[in-house]
């Protein structure tokens, strides 16, 4: 694969990443560019590497905007919530997680946590960008294949059903921003307590 193309990868994995909470798909991005220059263990390869990195580089970019606004972000009711629940050791398992959790831009808290809390940047990173990787070789090869078999499905070219997709995502991505996280936990724990309560 061209690096033109490759180096686009990183860029736009980079700034989806950067986005604080929501971004483009950039996964799905990934995937229809991988089909444009055709389906190859070496293609593939290539285009893992190139978003996982890109994608873990850029929670740095969470983490200094943690790092500068620090006690600010205690009026932050999504952010308040995940620091009470994330301490100690299960941050750095919080971490790895959340980096790998497809959807939910869960890992963007953590990094904010990470860095009003002064934690290690680069202890952060270490963990980050190999789970982006792996996040990345999953998401690729699902969504590459499933692009293909849609496509030959609805008969629509697997580009063009990639750039309908990141449009459904992006808007998913705004979507799941505006969720109270909180109020949502509150209710699930709530319902998990009571059928406890009914099925001693």
């Amino acid at each position: 694969m061209e690096y033109y193309y490759l180096a686009l990868i990183f860029a736009i994995s980079f700034a989806s990443n950067a986005t604080p909470f929501f971004g483009a798909p950039y996964t799905v991005i990934s995937s229809t560019i991988l089909l444009k220059f055709g389906l190859t263990p070496l293609n593939f390869a290539e285009v893992v590497v190139a978003s996982g990195i890109g994608a873990g580089i850029a929670k740095s970019v969470m983490y200094g905007i943690g790092y500068g606004v620090g006690t600010k972000l205690r009026d932050n009711r999504n952010v308040s919530f995940f620091h009470r629940i994330i301490k100690g050791r299960s941050f750095y398992l919080a971490i790895f997680i959340t980096s790998v959790m497809p959807f939910f831009p869960f890992d963007d808290f953590v990094f904010l946590i990470g860095g009003a809390g002064k934690a290690s940047l680069l202890k952060m990173l270490e963990i980050t960008i190999p789970s982006k990787v792996l996040k990345s070789s999953l998401e690729i090869g699902i969504e590459s294949e499933g692009l293909l078999q849609i496509g030959k499905i609805i008969k629509i070219s697997p580009v063009e059903l990639g750039v309908i997709s990141s449009v459904i995502f992006v808007i998913l991505g705004v979507v799941l921003f505006k969720i109270d996280w909180e109020k949502l936990y509150l209710r699930v724990e709530r319902y998990f307590r009571q059928r406890s309560w009914t099925n001693p």
